[in-house]
């Protein structure tokens, strides 16, 4: 079984390469889901079918859907759905306005979870291909099996304890079904899921992303919220990269550019595998030209195997009290070596080669104490 989530800035290809990904495991003969959980549905769209909230296969093997919370919600989450939105119209919201902001903080990244969790235990298929939501929402997504056992022992040891002290007041306002009682079940789903998301022989992560200066930062943070999560990168692929040379200036001074922040990507991303794939000059829209594009980023490998089989790219530890930053940085010599940082970048200079990286909120504001370099390892002490 095998897990595959494609990351990346809103706008940057990143539904098509998870169908052309999908598209390719189905053609060689395993049995993929594709789903998205970007609210901005464009799957349906790349595959050329009408896609909905149950799988649709689109061809042999390949099968699809796209997850949708608010249906989601009002079909299987009625009763915590209308408990809400009760509550906010006795405070005085309009009907509407209630049944919008009734979908509790957190609801939607916990659906899409939970459709991520049912598609990897039914059993049907080879590999789940998710198209996910842009960066800043994905990260709430990944943060969420951790957090929601926090919240849900919370609001569940509340209830308990409302129900105990003032029922009588507050019957009125409770569902008619205990809702809470779902909660420790919904918990159990979202830990078997986060050991999932965690075995990295099923789950991988991508990054997708173009040749351009903010979209390569977005990026970087990508791979450094995955590492503290403890979750694998196992690639990235950059898309839509204009050819070497043009005879008009004007497209010319454009490739010039993108050669610059390909070189830059080459050496943050270093020593994951980096794919590529051409601007397309046509739209990339049904599993035939899916399936060519697939060819031409992955060549002959199996892109439902496990491309980068090192551990972690780096991680983050506190030892003696003090947080040690390691990164994995295979063949390289360091006599001379030289780190700083830049707001919330850290900058690693060994010789020619040169290393950014997102620092995560923690080692922000911080100075570095420390640097050494250990079994292919570069471990950075940041001060208290």
């Amino acid at each position: 079984m095998r897990i595959i989530l494609y990351l990346g800035k809103g706008g940057v290809g990143k539904t098509t390469v998870s169908a052309s990904t999908a598209t390719a495991i189905a053609r060689r003969g395993g049995r993929v889901l594709i789903m998205s959980t970007d609210v901005a549905h464009s799957l349906a769209d790349a595959l050329g079918v009408e896609l909905g909230t149950s799988p649709v296969e689109v061809e042999k093997n390949l099968f699809a859907m796209e997850v949708n919370v608010l249906a989601e919600i009002r079909e299987n989450w009625s009763e915590l759905y209308s408990y809400f939105s009760s509550i906010l119209m006795h405070d005085g919201a309009n009907e509407v306005v209630a049944e919008e902001l009734a979908i509790v903080p957190g609801m939607e990244e916990m659906i899409s979870l939970r459709y991520i969790w049912k598609a990897a235990k039914s059993g049907k298929y080879d590999a789940v291909v998710v198209d996910a939501a842009p960066t800043g929402e994905t990260m709430r997504l990944l943060g969420m099996p951790e957090s929601y056992g926090w919240y849900s022992d919370k609001i569940g040891g509340w209830h308990s304890k409302a129900i105990g002290f003032a029922a009588p007041l507050l019957t009125k306002f409770m569902p008619k079904k205990n809702i809470f009682k779902l909660m420790p079940e919904v918990n159990e789903h979202m830990k078997e899921l986060h050991g999932m998301l965690q075995d990295k022989s099923i789950t991988t992560f991508r990054v997708v992303l173009n040749p351009e200066n903010m979209v390569i930062k977005e990026a970087l943070r990508v791979q450094t919220y995955l590492n503290l999560f403890g979750y694998k990168l196992d690639a990235a692929v950059v898309n839509k990269i204009l050819p070497d040379k043009s005879g008009d200036n004007y497209l010319q001074s454009l490739i010039d550019i993108q050669q610059k922040y390909l070189r830059v990507i080459e050496n943050c991303f270093f020593p994951l595998p980096i794919f590529r794939a051409k601007q397309a000059t046509a739209e990339v829209i049904n599993p035939d030209r899916l399936y060519d594009l697939s060819k031409e980023i992955f060549g002959d490998k199996n892109p439902a195997d496990v491309l980068y089989t090192n551990d972690r790219t780096q991680t983050l530890e506190k030892i003696d009290g003090k947080y040690v930053l390691s990164l994995y940085l295979p063949n390289v010599e360091v006599q001379k070596l030289n780190v700083n940082i830049k707001g919330d970048e850290l900058l690693v200079d060994i010789n020619n080669f040169r290393k950014s990286i997102i620092l995560p909120n923690v080692l922000v504001g911080r100075k570095t104490e420390g640097a050494d370099f250990e079994a292919g390892n570069l471990n950075i002490t940041f001060a208290n």
